[in-house]
This record gives C-alpha cells, sequence and structure tokens, in this order.
C-alpha cells in the first residue's frame, strides 16, 4: 500500500473516531438530560404526593380538621393574650392618661404599643452595637457575674441567655449541613456552633421526617464530614424519609 493510501486510511480511521466519540457523548448528553428530567419529575410526583407516600411508609401526615384549625388559631389567640395583657401594663405607666390623644381606648393603647416596640428595637440595636467593641462586651461579663452569682435568680439569667442565644444566633449555624459515619453508613446532621468542655463539635441529628426530634451528638472536628449541600438540600432529604434526594430546583 502506497503512502498515500496509508493517509487516506489513517484520515478515515480519524474521522470514524471523530464521529464515533461525537455520538457517544451525545447520547451521554441525552441520558443526563433524560436522568435529570426524570429525577425533576420524581420529585415533583412527591411534592404533589408526600402524604399518600409517607403515610404507605407507615408516617402519618393528615390530621383532623379541628387539630388543623388549632395550628392556625391557637397562635393567633396567644398573640391575642398577649397584647391584652401589654395593653393592662401600659396602663401602668406613670402619666399615661396624658399620652391619650382619643376617646378609644384600643387606638391609645395599640399606638402606645407600637411605639414601646420601635423604641425596643432601637435601644437593643444600641446595646447590640456596643457589646461589638471591647468596653461593650467587657461591660456585657461584669453585668453576667454580677446577676449570676445571685442565688437562685443567677441560674434563671443563664438559663434564659443561654436559651436566647441558642435560638436567636444559632439558626445560622444550623443552616450548615454536615456529615459524620458511623459503622460505614454517614448521617446528615447540623452543626449548632457550640463546643463542648473536651473540644468536640456539638451537632444536631433530626430525625425522618420528623426533623423536631433528634439526637445531640458531641463528635471530633476530625470525623466531621464537611459538605457542599445547602440546608434546603439537606432538610429536603430528611423531610421526604429520602425521597426529596436532589434539590427542587
Amino acid at each position: 500500500m502506497t503512502e498515500e493510501g496509508n493517509s487516506e486510511e489513517s484520515e478515515k480511521a480519524f474521522r470514524d473516531g471523530k464521529a464515533h466519540l461525537q455520538e457517544g457523548a451525545q447520547k451521554i448528553l441525552e441520558g443526563g438530560i433524560a436522568k435529570g428530567r426524570e429525577q425533576r419529575e420524581n420529585i415533583g410526583y412527591y411534592r404533589r404526593n408526600q402524604d399518600e407516600i409517607l403515610e404507605d411508609l407507615g408516617f402519618t401526615r393528615q390530621k383532623e380538621p379541628a387539630v388543623e384549625g388549632l395550628i392556625v388559631l391557637l397562635p393567633i389567640l396567644i398573640v391575642g393574650l398577649v397584647v391584652a395583657w401589654l395593653f393592662q401594663k401600659i396602663e401602668l405607666i406613670p402619666y399615661n392618661e396624658v399620652l391619650n390623644f382619643t376617646e378609644y381606648y384600643v387606638l391609645n393603647q395599640s399606638v402606645k404599643l407600637s411605639a414601646l416596640l420601635v423604641l425596643g428595637a432601637a435601644l437593643s440595636t444600641a446595646i447590640g452595637k456596643l457589646t461589638r467593641t471591647r468596653t461593650g462586651f467587657e461591660l456585657e461579663k461584669i453585668v453576667d457575674n454580677i446577676i449570676g452569682s445571685i442565688p437562685f435568680l443567677g441560674g434563671i439569667y443563664r438559663i434564659t441567655k443561654v436559651t436566647t442565644e441558642t435560638v436567636i444566633e444559632g439558626t445560622e449555624e444550623l443552616s450548615k449541613p454536615v456529615k459524620i459515619e458511623l459503622n460505614n453508613v454517614k448521617l446528615t446532621a447540623f452543626k449548632t456552633g457550640n463546643v463542648s468542655p473536651e473540644g468536640r463539635e456539638i451537632l444536631f441529628l433530626p430525625t425522618s421526617p420528623n426533623i423536631t426530634t433528634g439526637l445531640i451528638l458531641e463528635v471530633k472536628p476530625e470525623h466531621i464530614i464537611e459538605t457542599d449541600e445547602t440546608a434546603e438540600e439537606a432538610l429536603t432529604r430528611t423531610l421526604s424519609a429520602g425521597f426529596g434526594q436532589n434539590s427542587f430546583n
């Protein structure tokens, strides 16, 4: 075979190989798109039928109408009772009657309560900015030590402060999902932002599908597996008992 013939054969083999690779790549791409579409359809199916799916698995999601109504009305009732209690306490403020500008009790008390809420928000913001400074931080520790040393009241103060910090500030740390491995099984947990006296990270391991219950774990930092997951993705998987493995995007 001549050199020219070898060249033509090589070019033909190259073209055939290139076409084969393009065809394979196209099939892989189409397969990936189809798989992604199927996953989105599966997630959509789960979202539309999650109550029936979880019920088949033994999880009861359905509630009686009266219970559903109570869930809606009870928070409104509690807020109303708190507002009524605050209205009564506002009457005890010195010179309260001087601040009345109409003959309508509810209107007067509503304006006064709104003013107090705005004042409280401004005061909280100012104190928060102060505690970010070195002087404010030291003053906070002095107040903690003074009130904390009072019998009985000191215990209430410490418990209240820890609870407040956990509820208000802990939500940001709780948005960081991580994984821990136990006997070749990976578990999804969330950082609380707290550390035990031994230097272990304190994690919250929620149950599925009810994430309001779970376990508090103390884990060495080197045993924690960081992930690129968002809180939404991790919670979706937990809430859906594993059916919502992927994000809903």
